[in-house]
C-alpha cells in the first residue's frame, strides 16, 4: 500500500474510531436464561427451585434440585425502536426478532454436592436502520452476540444454609455499523465503517442461599465483570471524496483505493459485574411470592479506549502532511471516548399460583433502570431507557419427571427518549416508542 494510500486511510480510521468506541461501550445486557423466570420477571430467580436456570443466577439454588435433570428453551425477543426527527423524519431501528437459547444440566451427587452446567446467551442486541438516513452518524446497525459456558458446583453446609460457585468461558462477538462523520461537525460524512471483532475470555459466579423455615429462602449472588480484549478489522464503504480532500488536499483522489478497504482494529470490552439479592415466600399451599433486586455495573463503560494498527513507517512519512498529519497519527493510535454511563438497577415482584398438581400459573412486575446518564450519548444502535415489565407465564406437568413452561414480557421504555446528533450536540428528535416483546418456552426432564 503506498505511503498516500496509508495515510487517507489512517484519516478515515480516525473518523471511525471516534464514531464506533461508543458504539463498542453500548452493551446489552440479558436477563432472559430462563421461559419459567420470564414468566415472573424473574423475581426469585435462581432459589424458587422450579427450573435449573439457578446454575445461572444462583448456583446455591441448585440444591433445591434432586436427581439428574436437563432443561433446553429459548426466549424470543423483538424490539420497536420507532424514531421521530425534529424534521419529519420517521425511522425505526426495529430488526426481525431474535432468539436467546438456554440449556442446563444438574446433577446431584450425593446429600451434600451437586453439579451443574450451563450454557446462555448472557449479553446481546440487534437494531438496523436504513444506511441512508439522516442520523446515520449515531448508527446504522449492531448486532451482538455471546455465547457463556459455566460449570457450577453447589454444596448444603445444612438445613439453612448452601452455597455455591461457578467459573464462565465466555465468547463475544459484535458487528457494528456507522456513518463516520468529521469529529465535531455531525452530517459531514467522511465514510461508512463496519466493525466485526470477537474474544474469548472468562469469569466467575458465586452465590448463597439461606432458608431461615422450609416456606421462606433469600439468595445472594454474584457474577464477575469479563474483560474481553477483542480484536477485528474495520471495513470502509461510501469514502467521501470532497471531505477527505477538505481535511487533507489532495487525499481524496484515493477515494477509490479506500472504498472496501478493510483494516485491523482491537478494543477492551469489560462486561459489568451483578450483584443480586432475591427472596421467596410459599404464603400458602398453592400461592408463592418472589421478589428481586439486582446491582449491574455500567459504570464499568465510563470510558472506552480503541487501539488500532497504524501502517509501519507511517509516523516517519507523516511529516509530508505538516503538524496536522503526525497529530493524526496519535489520534489513531489510541482513542479514548467517554462514555457517561452509569450503573443500573432491577427490582422484581412476582407471583406462582398452583392451580393443580398439572398446572401453575404465574405473574410479575418490574421496573429496570437504563445505564444512559446523559442524553446526549445515547446511540441509536442501542436506544436504552428506564422500562417497565409486564409478565405472565404457565408451567404444565404432564407426568412427574416431566415439565413444559411458558412465558410472556412486554417491556415498555419510559422517561428520556431523545436522540442527539453528537456527544454534547443538538437534540435532533426523540423515541416515540422503545419497547420490546418477550416470548419464552423451555422443556425440563428428571432423570
Amino acid at each position: 500500500m503506498s505511503f498516500m494510500k496509508k495515510s487517507a486511510a489512517a484519516l478515515v480510521l480516525t473518523g471511525v474510531s471516534v464514531a464506533v468506541s461508543t458504539a463498542f461501550a453500548a452493551g446489552f445486557q440479558l436477563t432472559e436464561q430462563s421461559s419459567l423466570g420470564a414468566g415472573r420477571a424473574y423475581a426469585g430467580a435462581g432459589i424458587v427451585g422450579d427450573d435449573l436456570s439457578a446454575v445461572h443466577y444462583n448456583p446455591a439454588g441448585m440444591t433445591l434440585l434432586d436427581g439428574t435433570r436437563f432443561q433446553a428453551g429459548g426466549v424470543w425477543i423483538g424490539l420497536n425502536a420507532d424514531f421521530k426527527g425534529n424534521n419529519g423524519e420517521s425511522e425505526n431501528g426495529r430488526l426481525k426478532g431474535q432468539m436467546i437459547p438456554a440449556g442446563y444440566v444438574t446433577h446431584q451427587v450425593n446429600d451434600k454436592v451437586w453439579l451443574g452446567f450451563a450454557m446462555t446467551v448472557p449479553f446481546g442486541m440487534g437494531t438496523e436502520y436504513d444506511r441512508n438516513w439522516e442520523h446515520a452518524n449515531r448508527g446504522t446497525s449492531a448486532k451482538i452476540y455471546t455465547f457463556d459456558m459455566n460449570p457450577s458446583i453447589a454444596y448444603k453446609v445444612s438445613d439453612f444454609i448452601s452455597v455455591g460457585a461457578g467459573v464462565s468461558v465466555q465468547y463475544a462477538k459484535a458487528e457494528l455499523g456507522m456513518r463516520m462523520d468529521v469529529p465535531g461537525a455531525p452530517g459531514k460524512d467522511m465514510a461508512h465503517g463496519k466493525v466485526e471483532a470477537d474474544s474469548w475470555d472468562w469469569g466467575y459466579n458465586f452465590g448463597v442461599m439461606i432458608s431461615p423455615t422450609d416456606k421462606l429462602r433469600f439468595g445472594l449472588a454474584y457474577r464477575s465483570a469479563i474483560k474481553h480484549e477483542a480484536d477485528g478489522d474495520v471495513t470502509l464503504s461510501s469514502v467521501n471524496a470532497d471531505t477527505l480532500n477538505q481535511m487533507l488536499p489532495g487525499a481524496g483522489a484515493l477515494a477509490p483505493l479506500l472504498e472496501g478497504q478493510m483494516l485491523g482494529t482491537s478494543a477492551t470490552i469489560k462486561t459489568p459485574d451483578t450483584l443480586m439479592l432475591t427472596g421467596t415466600w410459599e404464603a400458602t399451599d398453592q400461592l408463592r411470592l418472589s421478589g428481586l433486586i439486582r446491582w449491574a455495573n455500567w459504570s464499568n463503560f465510563d470510558d472506552l479506549t480503541l487501539e488500532n494498527s497504524v501502517p509501519s513507517g507511517l509516523g516517519m512519512m507523516a511529516g509530508q502532511f505538516g503538524p496536522g498529519g503526525q497529530a493524526l497519527v496519535g489520534q489513531v493510535k489510541e482513542v479514548t471516548i467517554e462514555n457517561k454511563w452509569q450503573d443500573t438497577w432491577l427490582f422484581s415482584i412476582g407471583a406462582d399460583y398452583r392451580i393443580n398438581s398439572a398446572f401453575t400459573v404465574r405473574g410479575g412486575l418490574a421496573y429496570e433502570t437504563s445505564p444512559v446518564d446523559d442524553q446526549s450519548t445515547r446511540m441509536a444502535v442501542i436506544p436504552d431507557t428506564d422500562r417497565v415489565w409486564f409478565s405472565l407465564g404457565a408451567s404444565w406437568y404432564p407426568t412427574q419427571d416431566l415439565q413444559f413452561d411458558v412465558g410472556a414480557t412486554y417491556l415498555m421504555g419510559v422517561g428520556d427518549k431523545d436522540l442527539y446528533n453528537d456527544v454534547n450536540g443538538k437534540k435532533v428528535g426523540k423515541y416515540d416508542s422503545l419497547d420490546a416483546y418477550l416470548l419464552g418456552v423451555q422443556m425440563q426432564y428428571r432423570f
